[in-house]
């Protein structure tokens, strides 16, 4: 009887263990297929746009990209260079009037001021900075190129001369404006070079940035009001502005398409992103190349994020100590500080990344301090540098003087002064030998005769 009830209550028993067991291991199940799925999201469809890329700046990491290397017409881009180019030209002039010309006015065509620029006209070179760069016109854009270097063509020339310089070898300018010709050509890849550069720019990046500026009255024209070119600075309906965007141009032609290219500041990190040969649409709708960018950094807020890879803790080598008198002295190496890298979510920073530690000089020599730089470690993820970090010794190794005394010997033998000794050496002992072993030397030839006849003469 007491055999069969416990056999009935069994069942019960593996029933709660096993829901026990279910109930502990499914919270950490479910978070792990969380992370996974997050770690794997796609980019968001691109069909609407023809070539893209987004860069992390900080850590140089290509985190997405389509067609980056196919020719394409440059479009608006062009006026990334220009206002590169005038803002390092113009900077400390920025308060000066000028007087517009007509010559500076020639040819322009496309998108204008309102009202246009006009001969005679007075301004600051600031207004016409922010005309050209934050507005995106093209009277302004030919005037502020005249006053950088002299004529349009000098400054095209120089703006080639630029792209060439920082290895944009596929980009070709024949005006300043990104007005469409045949002959140009770039890119995605060369402008996120050309990007960069001018990110490193602080006044190009603060007046690409402004939302709204004002050219008060002149001596021709009424007050000129007007906002940012690029929507995801300017717009007021909220279909395109994201308030972690700075910078840096935007607009299209009929033949490259939208061009949308911007800087995302979001929780410590800076995103660049260029979207070109955007589809075109009919006035009222929404612009695929702007929707996709916001999509894009979006994607790049979930799918990257900063971690933890190394700490001062972290011992990654151990190696000998030279010149301490000691022939088993060891230091442990380790991180200044720590090392964090912008990676994609999920990623197990023990198994995905390896690390290759560089020792300054190639080896550890006394004397060392605890704290003192002795090399660098580069993380590296799916094989690039994705960090770097200063190392350390975890102690101090003080350097044995006896050592130290052979040392300087062993330097003294192997210098410039001990050579020139020995050659000094060399020379004064050659003469000292000519002098007296030559001919009529004390101990040459003919005076060792004269001695030997003297003596035989002596002895006998």
């Amino acid at each position: 009887m007491t055999c069969s009830c416990l056999q009935a209550r069994r069942p019960w028993r593996r029933a709660f263990l096993l829901s026990l067991v279910v109930a502990l291991l499914l919270p950490l199940l479910l978070a792990t297929l969380t992370y996974t799925t997050s770690a794997a999201e796609p980019p968001p469809p691109d069909g609407d746009v023809g070539n893209v890329m987004l860069i992390n700046l900080e850590n140089n990491l290509t985190l997405y990209e389509k067609s980056p290397d196919t020719p394409i017409y440059p479009s608006s881009s062009v006026k990334i260079m220009t206002g590169l180019l005038a803002c390092k030209a113009l900077a400390p002039r920025l308060d000066e009037e000028i007087t517009v010309t007509a010559a500076m006015l020639s040819g322009v065509e496309g998108r204008r001021m309102n009202p246009p620029l006009a001969d005679g006209e007075i301004l600051t070179i600031r207004d016409l900075l922010f005309a050209a760069v934050c507005g995106g016109y093209n009277d302004a854009a030919l005037v502020v190129a005249c006053l950088s270097a002299g004529s349009v063509a000098a400054f095209v020339e120089q703006m080639n001369h630029e792209a060439k310089r920082l290895d944009a070898t596929h980009t070709r300018y024949t005006n300043p404006t990104g007005l469409h010709d045949p002959a140009m050509a770039t890119t995605v890849r060369d402008v996120s070079l050309i990007a960069r550069e001018a990110y490193k720019d602080t006044v190009f990046m603060q007046i690409s940035s402004t939302r709204v500026y004002t050219i008060h009255a002149t001596n021709i024209a009424p007050e000129r009001v007007f906002t940012n070119r690029n929507a995801l600075i300017s717009d007021s309906s909220q279909n395109y502005y994201n308030g972690y965007c700075r910078g840096m141009n935007a607009g299209m032609t009929d033949e490259g398409g939208w061009c949308v290219v911007t800087v995302c500041e979001r929780n410590g990190t800076s995103n660049l992103s260029i979207v070109m040969r955007g589809q075109d649409v009919a006035t009222g709708e929404l612009i695929p190349a702007y929707l996709y960018t916001n999509r894009l950094l979006a994607w790049a807020n979930r799918a990257y994020t900063y971690q933890t890879v190394l700490t001062d803790r972290d011992i990654l080598d151990t190696l000998p100590v030279n010149m301490t008198g000691v022939s088993k002295s060891k230091a442990d190496v380790v991180p200044i500080g720590e090392l964090k890298v912008y990676l994609p979510t999920g990623t197990d920073v023990h198994r995905d990344l390896i690390y290759s530690v560089v020792i300054d000089g190639g080896n550890l020599t006394a004397p060392l301090s605890a704290g003192q730089v002795v090399g660098t470690v580069s993380a590296i993820y799916e094989g690039r540098v994705v960090g770097k970090a200063s190392l350390t010794v975890t102690e101090d190794f003080e350097k044995n003087g006896f050592i130290t005394g052979l040392m300087g010997f062993r330097g003294y033998l192997s210098g410039r002064p001990f050579l020139i000794s020995v050659i000094l050496f060399a020379v004064m002992l050659a003469i000292y030998l000519r002098a007296t072993t030559g001919p009529g030397g004390r101990y040459g030839l003919r005076n060792v005769k004269r001695r030997r006849v003297r003596y035989i003469k002596r002895k006998y």
